[in-house]
């Protein structure tokens, strides 16, 4: 049969938030005070931004970047992080006035550490912009580095590829003397062979066109193979001027030798003389590849500490730690201070307080979604025929049967005890089935009648067979002696036959359990086989225990409520809402049933205060084995 699971609502929630609302407000209260004091604590803090655009920078003077493949994210990356070096924080120290070349080592370390810290460069997303931050407890050095470090950074730049520029020029001048000397001494030697030989010069001619074709042979093969048509032309033409070349006297072939290095060394010279000029006019220029887009502004307001948005989360914090605490501090009340306040509210005498037992087999684990139904084990446990009867927990039962039989001014003889609740799993079957047990222990001829007819379960305690019950014989398909079940239908049970044998006053128990469960129980329990049978019982026994379901829920308890003689409200403190019991007792009074009283079960001992009797009543039983 499925489980059902009675939840609070929001208006028990409101009601708990209005009860507790010196909680909730001095939980805001606190920590908005205790968020005020830490923030003005804390030493402010400014911050200051200066944005700088950061273009291609020419790595070779007279070479376009674009023909060197420039990453711009991995170079805007790398000038980042040349931002954040300590160079730049050393310069920047340096241009601000803070150290000077008299500044001992130690404290222009500290100086550059300092500055570190406050500096944070960052790329601009999607862009070739860089953001320089600078932060300070002091508002105008904020810009100050800020706008200090964006032009150190630039200039250090311009510095470098100018002094790489001047590098590259010296290299090319050293190179350009070693060049023109080689052209003069090839020039020369050309000079003298031809006065001294009188050649033609067709050796000479044949030097150079071979020359040129092997220079056109050495572009194709950058993009084609040996074996394209081009090559292959180059290559037949290149091996027709080498056979004329070997076919010339002598003096021919050293002619195009030496025309041939004439060649050579002229075009090395005319090169490096062209970069050479490239190398001067970069030089010259300062190129200057980054720019200030955005200077930086002295803030107006600090960044740290923020007012708006710590009191705000303080207030947030402060609300949900004072709705936590309402609640602890409304389930811990509702343990303590419990008795007083169920007379106050409901007008209505608590008649009964039972105990709480502790469980003796293992316990489950922990499960996120609690289970309302208990194990039969468990629930065998907490039965009176299990425990000594000097303990608390029986005794409990017995004051109970007491409060009952004295709560009228005109005490009946006989009479039927009808237990309910106002929602599931606050104990009222326990609490039934432990008080007639209890009556019967006492020598009183006791009736038990498994009337929840929604969700039966005693007869799973007892062993005993669901069918026939209670709805059988009100339908007349069994008689009273068929669906009876005593001491010996126990033996046969559940129950172990050593407690059974144990427990004197076991044969005044008598147990009637549900039967077959009909479609409506409503239409069953209001019919007048019912009231004939509830009568019937009443004369047959001294006391009559119906268990039923919740109030709330169902419509059971209000119909058998006006053939009973008494009318107990059980309640499990912090389970359900004060507002659904005063509901239950409301319903109950509507319609003239006797409710005498409330019993407040699973009370834990350490929770109820001295002067109730149960504190010292637990001590007095615990000094007896």
């Amino acid at each position: 049969m499925p489980t059902i699971k009675y939840e609070l609502n929001l208006y028990d929630y409101w009601r708990i938030i209005k009860r507790r609302k010196f909680v909730i407000f001095s939980s805001v209260v606190s920590v908005i005070l205790f968020t005020w004091i830490y923030t003005n604590l804390q030493t402010p803090i400014y911050q200051a931004t200066a944005v700088v655009k950061i273009e291609p920078s020419l790595i070779i003077p007279g070479v376009a970047t674009e023909m060197l493949g420039w990453d711009m994210l991995n170079a805007v990356n790398t000038e980042v992080k040349i931002i954040n070096s300590a160079v730049i924080a050393e310069r920047t120290a340096e241009k601000i006035g803070l150290v000077s070349e008299f500044t001992d080592e130690i404290t222009k370390q500290n100086i550059v550490s300092s500055i570190q810290g406050k500096i944070r460069a960052e790329r601009i997303a999607d862009s070739n912009l860089v953001r320089i931050i600078a932060t300070s407890s002091n508002k105008e050095e904020t810009a100050k580095l800020a706008n200090a470090t964006a032009e150190v950074y630039i200039e250090k730049g311009i510095e470098d590829r100018t002094k790489r520029a001047r590098e590259l020029r010296e290299f090319i001048e050293k190179q350009l003397v070693d060049a023109e000397k080689a052209l003069k001494e090839s020039e020369e030697k050309l000079r003298e062979f031809t006065e001294k030989t009188k050649t033609t010069g067709v050796g000479g001619q044949l030097a150079v066109e071979l020359l040129s074709l092997q220079t056109k042979k050495a572009e194709l093969l950058k993009t084609y193979t040996e074996k394209h048509p081009d090559v292959i032309s180059l290559n037949q033409k290149i091996k027709f001027i080498e056979e004329q070349l070997t076919k010339l006297p002598k003096e021919e072939l050293e002619y195009a030798r030496l025309t041939r290095e004439v060649k050579l060394n002229e075009e090395l010279y005319t090169l490096l003389a062209k970069r050479y000029k490239e190398a001067q006019i970069s030089e010259a220029d300062r190129v200057q590849t980054a720019f200030i887009v955005t200077p930086a502004t002295v803030p107006s307001r600090p960044i740290r500490p923020n007012y708006i948005s710590n009191l705000t989360l303080g207030t947030f914090i402060g609300v949900i730690l004072g709705l936590i605490f309402a609640f602890i501090v409304e389930h811990l009340d509702t343990s303590i201070a419990t008795i007083e306040e169920v007379e106050t509210f409901l007008e209505l005498r608590v008649i009964g307080v039972i105990p709480h037992i502790e469980e003796k087999i293992q316990k489950r684990k922990f499960v996120l979604i609690p289970v309302v139904k208990s194990n039969i084990e468990d629930i065998k446990n907490k039965l009176v025929i299990y425990h000594s009867v000097k303990s608390p927990y029986v005794e409990s039962y017995h004051t109970l049967r007491t409060n009952i039989k004295f709560t009228q001014e005109h005490v009946e003889t006989r009479g039927i005890v009808l237990f309910t609740s106002s929602g599931i799993a606050e104990g009222k079957t326990l609490t039934s089935v432990n008080f007639a047990l209890a009556a019967a222990i006492a020598g009183v001829k006791t009736l038990f009648v498994e009337l929840d007819l929604r969700r039966p379960s005693v007869h799973r305690w007892f062993g005993i067979n669901r069918v026939p019950g209670f709805v059988d014989y009100v339908s007349g398909r069994k008689s009273l002696d068929e669906v009876l079940h005593t001491t010996t239908d126990f033996l046969l049970g559940g129950l172990d036959v050593e407690r059974i044998v144990a427990t004197p006053g076991l044969e005044n128990f008598t147990f009637l359990s549900c039967g077959n469960i009909p479609p409506n129980p409503v239409d069953v329990l209001s019919s007048s086989n019912t009231v004939e049978a509830l009568f019937e019982l009443k004369e047959k026994y001294e006391l009559v225990v119906l268990d039923t379901p919740p109030v709330l829920l169902f419509a059971d308890a209000l119909i058998l409520s006006k053939y009973a003689t008494y009318v107990v409200l059980v309640y499990r403190v912090g389970r359900i809402a004060r507002g659904a019991l005063k509901r239950a007792k409301d319903m109950l009074s509507s319609i003239k049933a006797n409710v005498v009283g409330v019993v407040l079960n699973d009370i834990r001992a350490e929770e109820m205060e001295p002067r109730y009797g149960y504190y010292y009543a637990y001590k007095y039983y615990s000094k007896e084995k």
